[in-house]
């Protein structure tokens, strides 16, 4: 009677334990500033969501509709315990803090932001290398000699990307002419879109005949001017030239979705650990996509030296 006692209690183990390892994955994740239909950051994070949704996890989105939304959206998956949490942005950063803190049991995934915490996974993304490679980019493809950078919030962030096109700009062209403007101090600067368009034909007028901008749903601004005007767009985060085929000749794009893969595979393993991931090129976490409405721009003489700079920013 005990060995039937003992095989019913180890078949309903095994049958428990079974059971535990074929439920899906549930992930929270929340979204920065800007929200949905930005056709930059937050629909390349949605994008990635959608990927593991495939995958067959369970993926819930908050779209927070400003920062201070983040920690709201953030405390409500972390109370119902799901196995992973994620935010996006740097304006999250607060939000993760005191969330992490609160729930130090929570897996917490945040991307373009870092946190110092035991529970949190901090993934970055090599801007200043991507931006070097616009630049790159940007300098060979121009015919005026100039090129300009539009940036969202003027802030140390937003800053390296500026740093990172100059840097390339230079790089092929130590004479190109450079002009660049900011929208603002503050987040809203992401959600400026008629200011943009402004800033955009004015960068133009500068001289830019190509312009890259680090500026989330602003940038769709830019863009707009580049319809009524005779410059290319670079655009940032997600590839952007299905909204201007031919305008957007090129999209700085963070492979969120990467990210995030990366991330559960080291939590389906049982080794998420906190701390900081940087990713680029060499780990294709971060790319230059070029418009297949531009293919003219990229001749045989400027894919090689593209080749080139590329090699040399991984092996560098």
């Amino acid at each position: 009677m005990k060995f039937r006692l003992y095989l019913f209690v180890a078949l309903i183990a095994t049958l428990f334990a079974a059971s535990l390892q074929a439920a899906p994955l549930t992930i929270g994740l929340v979204l920065s500033s800007g929200g949905l239909h930005d056709e930059s950051f937050n629909d390349a994070a949605y994008e990635g969501a959608q990927l593991l949704r495939k995958e067959g996890a369970l993926v819930e989105v908050v779209d927070p509709g400003s920062v201070s939304g983040i920690e709201p959206a953030l405390r409500y998956f972390c109370k119902r315990k799901l196995d992973m949490v994620c935010a996006v942005g740097v304006f999250a950063s607060d939000a993760v803090r005191h969330v992490a803190n609160e729930y130090p049991n929570t897996k917490i995934i945040l991307i373009d932001a870092v946190v110092s915490a035991p529970n949190v996974l901090s993934i970055l993304f090599d801007e200043e290398q991507g931006s070097f490679f616009a630049g790159a980019f940007a300098a060979l493809v121009s015919k005026k000699g100039c090129v300009g950078f539009m940036g969202g919030m003027d802030s140390p962030v937003i800053g390296s990307f500026e740093k990172g096109f100059k840097s390339g700009a230079t790089f092929v062209n130590s004479d190109i002419k450079f002009v660049s403007k900011y929208l603002g101090n503050t987040p809203e600067a992401f959600d400026m879109v008629d200011k943009a368009e402004k800033v955009g034909a004015e960068l133009h007028q500068a001289g830019a005949d190509i312009i890259y901008h680090a500026a989330g749903k602003s940038g769709l601004g830019l863009i707009s001017a580049a319809r009524h005007s005779n410059f290319y767009v670079i655009g940032v985060d997600s590839d952007q030239s299905r909204i201007a085929p031919g305008k957007v000749a090129a999209s700085v794009v963070k492979r969120i979705d990467i990210a995030l893969i990366k991330a559960v595979e080291v939590y389906k393993k049982g080794s998420f650990n906190g701390g900081v991931w940087t990713l680029g090129l060499q780990d294709h976490g971060i790319e230059l996509a070029y418009s297949r409405f531009n293919r003219n721009l990229i001749t045989h003489e400027v894919s090689l030296k593209l080749d080139e700079i590329e090699d040399f920013l991984i092996n560098k």
